[in-house]
């Protein structure tokens, strides 16, 4: 079997579960791309799709056969890579993925930065949940991933970035907005904390916090932290805000309060992670250099504060 476009027809047709929009995702028409995984299934002597009138699923043997499938075109995209990027190591394309809490914030201060520093990079971004990114990551989708809280992983390098303080975020009605000076962590105790739903990886620092300190849950689940924002604005409770979300440009809304934790502050260490097995290693250091020396200054309280 040496089709590896037929691999790559498979591989979207996992990813999209659906003839005509796999056939689209590779530039190609659908009886052609059909005609190609059918040939596969019959060069492996295997069902590898289950044709079916609503959606496309993959069978046991082929979800196997796109794991396979997707290293087989990371290696080559690999060799690509290196063929590109010739004697000069820093010139490559390279796609990162970065997580719904701190993308907003990070990527304004960090994108534009990167093309002036490494002008022969051609940089793609992509911002999904940590799992998602971790998900894609060991698949071979992404180069790179921003994560917090990050553990050293088999087959993985670590590097740290910054560590980023939370920042308490409250009404301008409440008891807490009536004050100014840094505010305890024990102080949250008793009131109603809003959370983000399920599935991102700030909620569980968030929910370590309210258990820690006898603060109570909010049924609410925000999708995102422009809804925590207003909502707290709105006199529904209180939150915590990454640092990174809390200074200019990004703009406040009327009401909403924002306070200082007394030391030790609560944080996150976010980190950039990708695969110990990638070429682009030396790239993937000097964008962890880039992103601490840009970010690490802004993402913290000063001792003035």
């Amino acid at each position: 079997m040496r089709n590896v476009r037929a691999l790559e027809y498979l591989v979207a047709l996992d990813e999209e579960r659906n003839f005509t929009r796999a056939a689209q995702r590779a530039h190609v028409s659908q009886p052609t791309l059909s005609a190609q995984v059918k040939k596969l299934e019959e060069e492996l002597g295997a069902q590898l799709v289950e044709r079916g009138t609503q959606q496309v699923l993959i069978t046991p043997v082929g979800r196997d056969v796109v794991y396979y499938a997707r290293r087989i075109l990371t290696d080559l995209d690999h060799i690509e890579q290196v063929g590109r990027s010739g004697s000069n190591s820093l010139a490559a394309t390279v796609t990162i993925g970065v997580f719904p809490t701190i993308a907003p914030y990070l990527l304004p201060r960090f994108a534009p930065e990167l093309g002036k520093a490494l002008p022969d990079l051609t940089a793609h971004f992509v911002e999904e949940k940590s799992l998602a990114l971790m998900d894609a990551l060991a698949s071979g989708r992404i180069d790179a991933a921003v994560l917090a809280d990050t553990s050293a992983e088999s087959g993985l390098t670590v590097a740290h970035l910054f560590d980023e303080d939370f920042v308490l975020a409250t009404s301008s009605t409440s008891a807490l907005g009536e004050q100014t000076t840094p505010v305890d962590l024990g102080d949250l105790a008793g009131h109603e904390v809003i959370l983000l739903e399920e599935g991102h990886c700030m909620r569980r620092s968030t929910v370590s916090i309210c258990e820690k300190v006898g603060a109570r849950q909010s049924a609410f689940r925000a999708t995102s932290l422009e809804t925590l924002r207003y909502m707290v604005a709105a006199g529904s409770g209180v939150t915590l805000l990454p640092r990174l979300a809390t200074i200019p440009p990004i703009a406040q809304p009327d009401g909403l309060v924002l306070r200082e934790f007394c030391p030790p502050r609560p944080y996150r260490s976010i980190n950039l992670v990708w695969r110990r097995s990638s070429p682009l290693d030396e790239l993937n250091t000097t964008i962890a250099d880039l992103i601490s020396s840009l970010v690490a200054p802004v993402s913290h309280a000063t001792e003035e504060q």
